[in-house]
């Protein structure tokens, strides 16, 4: 259980999470445009006098909360996501228990904004793609040294909030 968890199986729940948060959105956001499609109906109007027309924003906030919510669920009934289970992985404070909800939040906010910043500047104007990419690149190069470097294979949201991954003790076969 002391076994530093490195890159690799971080990266690949990492890579899963994104994709089921990803389908999630997409259905959600179908839901919401097939109710604009269908202004006759009083909820639908309703709804859509609530719903921004072109606000690539709104649409943004409503994928942000999705994936909050995702993680947020996922970590009040597991300590880990699905992909992080499948990994048999699970975040634990410096003491080994589990997060307090502040500090879960924290960590939760501070992985949002470094992965969310470059992608919002790639979503608002497509000029940015370079410099997005260079700043993903750059992410992963140094979030890779840390992870090899640090003795808990802690990243930079996981040394501010003092938190780290382990892996859950092989099930025991009889």
């Amino acid at each position: 259980m002391n076994k530093k968890v490195d890159i690799t199986p971080r990266l690949m729940t990492f890579t899963i999470d994104s994709l089921v948060i990803i389908v999630f959105s997409f259905i959600l956001i179908g839901i919401l445009e097939q109710i604009r499609l269908f202004p006759y109906t009083s909820v639908g109007q309703q709804i859509q006098e609530l719903l921004p027309q072109k606000d690539f924003l709104y649409w943004w906030c409503l994928q942000l909360a999705i994936a909050l919510s995702y993680h947020y669920v996922a970590w009040s009934v597991w300590n880990a996501s699905p992909a992080q289970r499948i990994a048999r992985l699970k975040l634990v404070d410096a003491q080994g228990e589990n997060l307090s909800f502040f500090r879960f939040l924290a960590r939760l906010l501070l992985k949002a904004a470094i992965i969310n910043i470059p992608l919002f500047l790639f979503i608002y104007d497509r000029d940015f793609f370079i410099l997005s990419s260079l700043i993903y690149l750059g992410t992963l190069i140094i979030a890779s040294k840390m992870i090899y470097e640090n003795p808990k294979g802690q990243m930079f949201h996981d040394l501010l909030t003092n938190s780290h991954f382990v892996y859950l003790p092989e099930k025991k076969k009889r």
